[in-house]
């Protein structure tokens, strides 16, 4: 099994674990998987403490994506902030109920 890692973790780990160096193809594959088990580790954190540790992880892949992908924080921060005007934020926790659907 391959897993995504930080940089120093081949320096951490002392046991006989191997470490390779991904193609950029290859990383951008695995970036993306890596986004949804941080994301899913979000949302299973169970104590501020840990949601705010795996929010952080959560974020060191979105910019590992954005700068992969040649995306400055600055121009998605730009887009995000055009979406809010457009169609606001999430603070109203609003959730859409379609007829015939069940939540």
């Amino acid at each position: 099994m391959k897993k995504l890692v930080r940089d120093k973790i081949p320096d951490i780990i002392s046991d006989d674990t191997q470490f390779e160096v991904l193609s950029n193809e290859d990383y951008r594959v695995i970036l993306r998987t890596k986004i949804i088990e941080e994301a899913k580790e979000v949302q299973t954190a169970a104590t501020r403490a840990n949601l705010v540790e795996e929010l952080g992880d959560l974020e060191e892949v979105i910019r590992a994506i954005l700068d992969d992908a040649s995306i400055t924080y600055e121009e998605m921060d730009s887009l995000r902030q055009a979406k809010i005007n457009q169609k606001g934020k999430f603070a109203k926790k609003f959730v859409m109920i379609k007829p015939n659907e069940e939540s």
